[in-house]
Formats: structure tokens, sequence, C-alpha cells
């Protein structure tokens, strides 16, 4: 008996310490999987980039001025009709042609764009001559106009807070993108304490400052320094927070096109891809003596920077560190420009003070995350955009807060080793896979997002890095890249799904009836693939493009839609023009060496 009641502890004793074991294994695998923990209550605040709002001419009675067409006039996003271009242009263009000379073919440029941009006239003070307005919604986007919303959520595809947060909790802050600096991140305060926390009665607010927004939240962390602790999480998307070479190269006159090999042969294919149109017009170029066109080329950027750069302080917030000495010398000396150098020079101690600030602003508890977009050229009329990596809008190393990375079309090198800046702990590899980037240089190393050949203008096409930027801001347990890297990797690939999504979309509402099993059975097929593909979150590289090529094909045999490929025609005569193009470029050199 005695050995059975032995028997019968020690398995009991077994049974407990097996238990206890499965419960702590069982503990620790809950432990290593990432659980979210999404915050309900926090407003969140979007301050837009260029482009993502509206500004427009109103007149004496503040209503929206209309043209002849019945479209209301906007000053930006820029609306130009070619057609008073030509007026101005085309007798002088025609004439230089002739004479060889120019005609005064600079001058008719130069009033070409006055006449394009004459809606956003400023003073020398840096007001609008015009009376504008720029629409700033006091309600959240649960009480916009359904055409206002749907507006904005194909300039930030966020519907996905919804399902979080509601509606009701997340705002658009919307400002003029030639606007005043100053201005703008005083109503931003104001838009935060008076709407924002007045209406949701919330504690803190959350901030997602994308593009140029990050313009605006620079000039902010230096002005109210006061806000900070209201501050719960501020998320950068695409940050200009150096600004872009694309503004600091105009303000210097400092552009690709005055390079004649450039102009003559990579410029324009860069702006237009591989087109017979890009290379007969590099012919047509050909036709201006080079004199000619680069004087009235010229005219064109120095009437831009004249006209919509110098008398916009935000956009001087646009000007990088690198250049503003000689842009500031070149622009704003004269005291008539007084103000605007003052509110330029007090934006750049601003930029000066980010890192501090950023600092301080962190350490009330705040978390700070960025997403950055690299390997893609910069904008071709940029004078290094052939070098310089970026996301062809903003230079990487502006959106990063100074990460390092390699020149466009080539890597760090193999023994290249982490600087080890702003991040040295050892079990921390904040290098690319791909080898072009050293985030330790950036001050964020640990909560810095990378995503590679993502173009800037097309980041709402990217659902990952969407869902990424989402996930930040609502999720408290979404802090740093390791958080969730399974899910949300420091580095991942660019995924552009607004043609894919389309797609599938036309497929659903397509009538099947009439199309054959074998190719209703391709598209299905195709379609299932893209849809298991929108649930990953690590992109891997081409095989989101592979995807949308097979469904193109399946719904062109479906006869859904037109054989997307150029025709052969159209590639037999690319490869025709470029080579003639290639020619003209070369008889010219020998002719004006002779």
């Amino acid at each position: 008996m005695k050995h059975i009641k032995k028997f019968i502890s020690v398995l009991l004793c077994l049974i407990i310490v097996t238990l206890t074991c499965i419960t702590a294994w069982a503990a620790d695998t809950e432990k290593s999987s990432y659980v979210p923990d999404y915050d309900t209550e926090t407003p969140i605040v979007i301050i837009h980039g260029m482009s993502q709002n509206n500004t427009y001419l109103i007149d004496e009675k503040g209503q929206w001025v209309k043209d002849d067409k019945g479209s209301l006039i906007t000053g930006w996003p820029l609306r130009i009709e070619i057609a008073p271009l030509l007026k101005n242009a085309l007798i002088p263009l025609l004439c230089a042609v002739l004479t060889r000379q120019d005609c005064g073919l600079a001058d008719a440029i130069e009033a070409s764009v006055n006449e394009a941009l004459w809606v956003i006239e400023k003073d020398t003070k840096g007001n609008y001559v015009n009376n504008i307005s720029v629409p700033c919604y006091e309600c959240p986007m649960s009480e916009l106009p359904d055409d206002v919303k749907e507006e904005y959520y194909r300039f930030v595809p966020v519907q996905e807070l919804d399902e979080i947060v509601g509606e009701e909790n997340v705002y658009y802050f919307g400002y003029d993108s030639l606007g005043d600096v100053a201005e703008i991140t005083e109503h931003l305060n104001y838009y935060i304490h008076d709407v924002v926390m007045a209406q949701t009665g919330a504690k803190q607010v959350s901030l997602c400052p994308i593009s140029l927004g990050g313009t605006i939240a620079v000039q902010y962390l230096e002005d109210y320094p006061e806000d900070y602790s209201l501050i719960k999480k501020m998320v950068f998307i695409e940050p200009a927070l150096d600004g872009s070479n694309v503004i600091g190269d105009l303000l210097t006159n400092n552009l690709s096109f005055y390079n004649a090999d450039d102009l003559y042969t990579s410029i324009l294919p860069a702006l237009f891809g591989e087109t017979p149109v890009a290379y007969l017009l590099n012919m047509v170029l050909r036709i201006l003596p080079e004199d000619v066109l680069m004087g009235a080329l010229s005219s064109l950027a120095t009437s831009l920077a004249d006209y919509a750069l110098r008398p916009s302080t935000i956009l001087w917030a646009l000007c990088p560190d690198a250049y503003y000495e000689e842009a500031r010398s070149l622009w704003l000396t004269d005291d008539k420009y007084s103000e605007i150098r003052e509110k330029a020079d007090a934006f750049m101690n601003a930029r000066k003070n980010l890192k501090d600030n950023l600092t301080e602003l962190m350490d009330t508890g705040c978390v700070v995350a960025d997403i950055v977009c690299y390997n893609v050229n910069l904008f071709p009329i940029c004078k290094d955009y052939k070098t310089t990596n970026a996301d062809r809008v903003i230079h990487s190393a502006s959106t990063s807060i100074g990460a390092t990375f390699a020149d466009f079309g080539t890597t760090l090198g193999e023994n290249y080793k982490a600087a080890g800046t702003y991040c040295s702990d050892p079990d921390h590899n904040h290098l690319s896979p791909d080898g072009i980037v050293d985030a330790t240089t950036g001050f964020l190393p640990c909560s810095t997002w990378y995503f590679n050949e993502q173009p800037h203008e097309m980041l709402p096409d990217n659902d990952v890095a969407i869902k990424l930027a989402i996930r930040i801001i609502t999720d408290n347990n979404m802090n740093d890249v390791y958080s969730n890297p399974e899910e949300y990797p420091q580095f991942n690939n660019a995924r552009l799904v607004r043609i894919g999504r389309e797609y599938i979309a036309l497929w659903e509402e397509t009538d099947k009836t009439s199309i054959p099993d074998k190719e209703k059975a391709a598209v299905d097929e195709a379609v299932k693939e893209m849809k298991t593909l929108l649930d990953e979150t690590v992109v891997i590289k081409g095989e989101w493009e592979n995807a949308e090529e097979k469904l193109e094909n399946a719904l062109a045999a479906a006869g859904v839609i037109e054989d997307p490929d150029p025709t052969e025609f159209e590639q037999i005569l690319t490869k025709i023009l470029k080579g003639m193009n290639m020619g003209v470029n070369k008889l010219c050199k020998m002719i004006n060496a002779a």
C-alpha cells in the first residue's frame, strides 16, 4: 500500500511539474508572438503633404471663382492651360529657329510663367495679391462632406483607421502648400487645442506629418515646446525634414539641363519614360541653337524661382541646409524681402534644433517614428539626379534625418561597417540587406522603417507602408522596429497596389457569361493570387509586379481590357527614334566642334 501511495505521489509530482513546464512554455510562446494593443481613444491629426489640399481663388464675397468652363480656379495644385503659353512663346520660338537667335524667347517664357501662376502671385512680404481660400475643416473625418472625404482619402488612404479609432477621432489639418510656415504652425497649434482636443475631450493627440507636413512639424516643435506632453505619438511619413534638393537646385539654378549631354540624351526619357515621344522631343530640341535653348531654360527656371519660390516661406523651408546660404544670397538680400528672410532664417534655426527638440519630445514619453522611401532617382531636373539616393521628390537623407545611403545604383560595399552614430548596440543590425542603407547615422535608427524603390508620390499605392503607419500610430505595442519584425521588418520593398486592386474590382463587376471557361479560370486564379499577396506585409521584390502582369494578361485574353503591353510597332518606333536621337546628337557635336 505504501508503495502505491508513493507511486501516486511521484506521479502527481511529475504531472504538476509537466503542467508547470507546459504553462511556462505556453507563456513564453505567447510573449514571443506579437500581440497588438490598440489605442481607440487618442485622436489623430493628419498633417498632409504638398498638393493634398486645394488653394482656391475667391471673389469679394468670399465665394470660390469659376472660369469660363465652369471649373473652380485653383492656385494650387497648378492647372496650366497650354494655349495661353503657346500664344506668348510660339512666334518668338519660330523666329529663334529661323534666325538662330533668341528673338525674345526668354522674355516670352518669363511672361508665360507669370501668366500661368497669376493666381498665386505674392508681394515682397509674402502676402497674396489675390484673394485666396484654403479649406481647413474644423471637424473630424466623420463629419466631412462626402466629396471632400473621398478626396482626402484619395490623397491619404487611411480608411482602416475607421476600424480602429473611428472616423470621429481622425482629423485632416488643411493648410496652404504655398503659404507662410509660421502662420501655418500657429494655426496647427490652434487646431490641436481648440478643435481636436476641445471636440474630443482628449488629453493627448497623435500627429502624422506627411512629406511637406514634416516641415510644419519642425517649426511646431520649435515654437510650442509646452505642447510636447500633449503628443502621444508622432509618425512621420516621407517627411521633408532637411528640405528637398529639387527646391535647392531650383533656388540656386543648379539644374541638370545645363549639361548638354544630359539634356539631349537622358533627361526627357527619364521624365517621360522610354517612349517615342521622349526621343522625338529630344531631336526637336536640337533645332534650337544650344545657347538659345539654354537661355530659354534658364529664364524658365529663374522665373519660376522668382515668382513662386522666393515669396513663399514654406518653400524656403524646403531648401536644404547645404543650399541655404547660396540661395539666400541670390534671392533674399534685398531689404524689401526682409520679412521673408527673417522667417526663412527662423525656420533654418528651428531645423538646426530639430534633433534636440525631438529628444525633449521623446523624453515626455512620446513615441516618434519615421517611414522612409529610398533607391529611386531624384527628379531629373536636379543636377545630381543620377547619383542622389532619393524617393524621386526628396533625397532620402532628408526623410531619414541623416541616414547614410550609397549613391544610386551602387552599394556601400562588402566591407562597409555601420557607423553606429545613434545606435551602437551589437545586437542591433541597422544595415539594409541590399547594402544601400546605414540607418545608424539616422537620428531614429530603432524607429525608422525603409521601403526600397518606392517613389514618393506613389506612396498612397503602397498598402504595406500605409498599414505600417496606421499600426504604429494606433498600437501601443508598436514602438520600434523590433516590436513586430516578422510582420513589419525595418527594411522592406515597394509595392504599388492601386492598378491591381482596380483590376480585381473590374473583374468582380464584369459580366462573365460570355467569357470562355478557360479564360475565366485564368483570371480567377490570377485574382486569387493577388488577394493572397494583399494579406502579406513582407514584400518580396517583383512578386506583386509579376502577379499584376499575370492578371493583366489574363484580363486581356478574356477581352475585359485591352492588351497593356506596347505594340510591336511602338517598340520598333522607340528603338528607331532612340537610334536617330543618338545619331543627331553625335552629328551636332561634330558640327559644333568644327
